[in-house]
């Protein structure tokens, strides 16, 4: 474990400490962690450990709950609270529970569930979050009709964790139509986004639109076509150094398309990828291998 990973797991563990018996618990464990969540997030994205990651998570969500009870307004920790539940239930519960779900269907049912609930709690401490600026916000979400856009580069990181809560959402549904209702908010959060700025954080828009191209409810002409271009301009703009971005366009293109060669070419292309190659995205690169190999392990199952 690094020094920082240390230090900050210390600075968590004496901040709670100094909650429990403190004479002034409430400040001193909001001066304890005031930008210490982005330090967390560095820590975490170049850890090439997932397990360890995973069993720490739960711990920090907790932390960012407690510190939200103090500041309930505080848009910063809000969008924290949004993020880290939602990378929390995509990286991880909702992760097990589809594996599991090939073993024990109803305990990976159980999972599922678990994985909507932290979904819903991400997407309303983002809600909040955008409400806090734009009171009509809700609205506007649910219409999808306004005139102009009226967001700004900084409301980027909302709009695109919220989408990605509203599709955990669906996809922990299992089909229930009360979640998948809510598609085409996925497809106008991004596009807003992308309208300010589409190459944001290295193509993660491009690398969303993958998947809902090949999901969305209407009618799109060339739909594989699109979701290849979104793929090269994601490729593109993360220098070919993101593999999460080769194991979505396997899974939401090679699969409906039933194009096992390309499926093959794609995961092979994350298996043989040097993780020490981009250290800033050491954990989803680590992730996207290891899910890269089970996609592999199961290919006489995804083509026929």
């Amino acid at each position: 474990m690094s020094h920082i990973t240390r230090t900050i797991k210390m600075t968590t563990l004496m901040g709670m400490v100094i909650f429990i018996i403190g004479c002034s618990p409430k400040k001193y464990i909001l001066n304890q962690f005031d930008g210490v969540f982005d330090s967390i997030e560095y820590v975490y994205l170049t850890d090439d450990d997932p397990q360890l990651v995973k069993e720490s998570f739960p711990f920090n969500l907790k932390i960012i709950e407690i510190l939200l009870d103090q500041g309930p307004d505080d848009r910063e920790m809000l969008l924290t609270a949004l993020s880290s539940f939602t990378m929390y239930s995509y990286g991880f519960v909702i992760e097990d529970a589809e594996k599991l779900s090939l073993k024990d269907y109803a305990a990976g049912n159980e999972l599922y569930n678990r994985a909507n609930k932290l979904f819903n709690r991400a997407f309303h401490y983002g809600l909040h979050g955008m409400e806090l600026k734009y009171p009509e916000f809700n609205n506007w979400l649910a219409k999808r009709d306004i005139e102009h856009n009226p967001f700004e580069k900084e409301d980027i990181s909302y709009l695109y964790w919220l989408s990605a809560a509203i599709g955990g959402s669906i996809s922990s549904s299992h089909g229930n139509p009360v979640f998948v209702v809510d598609l085409p908010k996925v497809g106008w959060l991004l596009e807003k986004s992308m309208e300010i700025e589409e190459s944001w954080n290295s193509g993660a828009l491009y690398s969303a639109m993958i998947s809902f191209t090949m999901s969305r409810p209407d009618v799109v002409a060339n739909r594989e076509q699109v979701a290849l271009d979104y793929f090269n301009k994601a490729v593109q703009a993360s220098s070919g150094e993101d593999c999460s971005v080769y194991v979505r366009y396997a899974e939401s293109v090679c699969i409906k398309n039933q194009n096992k060669d390309e499926f093959i070419e794609k995961l092979n292309f994350v298996l043989n990828f040097d993780i020490e190659r981009a250290k800033e995205l050491r954990l989803t690169n680590t992730m996207a291998q290891s899910r890269a190999k089970w996609l592999m392990e199961r290919i006489d199952e995804l083509f026929y």
